[in-house]
């Protein structure tokens, strides 16, 4: 008996924190893989899969569309089949690292604001 964790639609969709739905809308799209089914005929998804659906999570939150994502995982699977892999992943890179630039001008502009709604604070206390 093997120890690999094996994953029901409804617990792979659970622990990924995605509808089941959307867990099929994947498959169908071809960002998650077709997984093993039972004699029954349901599906059993293993740790690869949740690994991939993390990912396919991860990136979607950071902005990139399904063709996208559909787009790194290929690059992923089978590099040397995509001749421009390495100017895609430049541009990806440079998406990402545009973002979390803005993501940083954003925390230190919320940081000042909150010294600032701080030291209001104290002054008005103070006048008490």
């Amino acid at each position: 008996m093997s120890n690999v964790p094996t994953y029901t639609t409804s617990q792979l969709a659970d622990a990924a924190e995605v509808g089941s739905q959307t867990l099929r809308y994947y498959e169908r799209r071809g960002l998650l893989p077709d997984p093993p089914r039972t004699q029954g005929g349901h599906r059993i998804y293993g740790p690869q899969h949740l690994e991939r659906l993390t990912f396919i999570q991860k990136v979607q939150r950071l902005g990139f569309q399904l063709e996208e994502i559909h787009e790194l995982l290929k690059i992923a699977e089978h590099p040397a089949e995509s001749s421009d892999a390495a100017e895609t992943l430049t541009r990806f890179i440079g998406r990402i690292d545009k973002r979390a630039f803005a993501l940083s001008e954003m925390r230190t502009s919320l940081a000042k604001l909150r010294r600032e709604a701080e030291m209001e604070l104290v002054e008005v206390s103070s006048e008490d």
